[in-house]
């Protein structure tokens, strides 16, 4: 299949999982189930009348109404079925059969009304065997999870229109890949792949088309959906784990062909790295709740449960007694409407205009939980450590596991304050660095457009990240007119994506007068000093305590950091541009940043700490001193992970 026709033949499929998800994938269905009859009702004089309960809990909902008829006569009857003189159907029973009749009735209320079913036939000899009024004609269980409801269900009974449109613009390139990698395989696991995608498509054919071409709709549960997509995608995942491993192991080799090593890996170094990984896997897990999963990270407080957004007041989740939270709850908020066509979704938030401007993250998680408040929420909790996970895979391309001195350096990144508490209160920084690692990598091999592209996502996960796009300014390209014509396209390409964002929220009536960001830049180097106030201070009052002497070892670590990319200055590098910008933002950095025990500024200044530890040289007797000082923070951070991350505050179940 060419190039063309495999993407159109991916984009009908993305399109046809896109309807099925707007239209037929609930985030819940409360099945009501109301038996009006048990004993069976002989008809006199050829009728049944029977009054109906309270339907108060059907309430906005078609009705489903299941009748059992039996014909114990020797001749056909017709019966009709009807309620407040509206005929509803006629139903043929023949002699000597009992019979089930589904009724769909679009709304409940037409029922409540006439407050009883009534059933005429021209003779006797019938009985209603049995009635009940429900909101579904049947359901199923399980891993492939569905309701057959009345056709008017199907309306309204997807997860709406955003969530389609994403799960379009995901899929298509995923769809490609999975055909291509289908008409690559071998005969028989092409078979088998066939095997596997035929009934899939057949039931998602079934859902959507259903209340086409019947009186019912098939509502599927979003577990199912999920896994109906993973059997059509799942020929891409071997090449894709595949081309990752090729890749790996390339940039491994080149490294140490770099350095003059003849092997790329030594396995001892590489189970340390893996035993480092491991660790955090195993404190992330051990964080998981039953019932609340992983909302733990997100850190809602209690003294703002009051405004939470409506749609997760019902969602299980961890909120901390006696606390504010941290800011966190507000991402997590605004990621059920990352759009905010909700009124409640400003409300909920301290600064809608500072929050809503950081909308990648939101809205990753809204597309990763299919738009459904309960799994948003653990989506949004979860992504930041899966970031955390891939930002450790990338760093082999830098930080080969061939010494320890490697994964000394990969560890100083990965358990940095900073990126830690990245992870635990669920803020962007991990995913900007992972964002900015990916920017580096495109810069190195020389595809400047695809960086630009990568730090336009950077811009709408944080507007500070913007800055970073120095990477970008090669200073080894090619001079003259047209090297600075391409910086301005590249720029313009970083910075339009969230400039469209910015425009959007203005038109959508977001004020931008008010804002929590306006302290968080001072005259030069007032910030830092005002940092080490507020180290002396912590000292004095809490002694040589954990808290002020991780302030210490924040600071130290920084100055340490500071002062080694100024020694180096190599601008050939797109890290040292990087780690240069960060330094000239942590000097007009304001109080506001550096007050905090401990302070913000450690998580702002993650990319100084991995331009420190990718330039610092190799050699040289100061080197050991330096990466030690520089990453005096990574110990307490791979320290605090088995904690649980709770920070000493009371969780409770909401």
């Amino acid at each position: 299949m060419g190039g063309a026709r495999r993407w159109i033949a991916a984009g009908l499929l993305a399109a046809g999982c896109a309807l099925v998800l707007h239209a037929r994938v609930p985030a819940g269905f409360d099945r009501v189930r109301l038996r009006v009859v048990r004993t069976p009702i002989e008809a006199a004089s050829g009728a049944v009348r029977v009054p109906l309960p309270d339907l108060s809990s059907l309430a906005g909902q078609p009705a489903a109404v299941v009748l059992r008829l039996a014909n114990d006569g020797p001749a056909p009857r017709v019966v009709r079925v009807s309620a407040g003189g509206d005929r509803l159907a006629d139903v043929a029973i023949d002699p000597g059969r009992r019979t089930r009749v589904d009724l769909s009735v679009p709304d409940a209320a037409q029922l409540s009304a006439a407050g009883r079913l009534d059933l005429a036939s021209a003779g006797g000899g019938w009985r209603l065997a049995g009635l009940e009024v429900s909101n579904a004609h049947g359901f199923s269980r399980g891993l492939i999870s569905f309701v057959v409801a009345p056709r008017a269900a199907g309306a309204a009974g997807g997860a709406g229109a955003a969530a389609g449109v994403a799960a379009f613009v995901v899929l298509t390139p995923l769809f490609a890949g999975a055909i291509r990698a289908a008409r690559a395989a071998r005969r028989l696991a092409r078979a088998a792949l066939l095997a596997a995608a035929a009934p899939t498509l057949a039931l998602l054919a079934a859902v959507l088309l259903a209340p086409a071409a019947s009186d019912y709709a098939v509502l599927l549960a979003p577990h199912s959906f999920v896994f109906c997509v993973a059997l059509l995608i799942c020929p891409a995942l071997p090449a894709g784990i595949a081309a990752a491993a090729r890749t790996v192991g390339r940039a491994s080799v080149r490294a140490a062909a770099a350095d003059g090593e003849r092997d790329g890996v030594d396995p001892r170094c590489a189970l340390l790295y893996a035993g480092l990984i491991a660790v955090f896997v195993v404190a992330l897990v051990r964080l998981h709740d039953p019932a609340a999963g992983y909302t733990a990270l997100v850190r809602f407080g209690a003294a703002f449960e009051q405004r939470t957004h409506p749609a997760i007041r019902d969602v299980p989740r961890l909120v901390f007694l006696d606390s504010f939270g941290y800011d966190g709850q507000y991402y997590a908020q605004l990621a059920v409407d990352p759009l905010l066509r909700d009124p409640a979704t400003a409300a909920a938030l301290d600064a809608p205009a500072y929050r809503a401007r950081r909308i990648l993250l939101p809205a990753a998680a809204f597309l990763f939980g299919l738009g459904q408040p309960r799994f948003v929420v653990q989506a949004y909790a979860i992504q930041n450590a899966v970031c955390w996970l891939a930002l450790a895979l990338l760093l082999l391309r830098w930080f080969p596991p061939r010494n320890a001195e490697n994964v000394w350096r990969a560890a100083g990144c990965l358990f940095a304050f900073g990126s830690v508490q990245s992870v635990t209160w669920a803020l962007p920084a991990v995913p900007s660095l992972l964002l900015l690692a990916l920017a580096v990598l495109a810069v190195e091999r020389g595809r400047p457009g695809r960086a630009a592209g990568v730090m336009a996502l950077a811009g709408l996960a944080r507007e500070s990240n913007l800055l970073w796009s120095v990477v970008l300014l090669d200073p080894a390209a090619a001079g003259g007119g047209g090297r600075w014509r391409r910086l301005c396209r590249y720029g313009l390409a970083a910075a339009g994506p969230l400039a469209v964002w910015i425009g959007y929220l203005w038109m959508t009536g977001v004020d931008f007068s008010e804002s929590i960001g306006r302290d968080n830049f001072a005259v030069p180097l007032t910030g830092f000093a005002a940092a080490g106030r507020e180290a002396a201070s912590a000292v004095r009052e809490d002694g040589w305590t954990s808290g002020p002497v991780l302030y210490l070892c924040i600071l130290a670590s920084l100055t340490t950091q500071a002062a080694v990319l100024l020694a180096v200055r190599g601008t050939g590098d797109p890290w040292w541009r990087a780690g240069a910008a960060a330094l000239a933002l942590a000097v007009v950095l304001g109080p506001a940043l550096w007050e905090g025990r401990p302070p913000a500024a450690a998580r702002i200044l993650l990319p100084m700490t991995f331009a420190f530890n990718v330039v610092l040289p190799r050699r040289g007797r100061w080197r050991w001193p330096l990466l030690v000082l520089g990453n005096l923070t990574a110990a307490h951070g791979l320290l605090s992970l088995p904690a649980g991350w709770t920070d000493g505050s009371l969780p409770v179940r909401w």
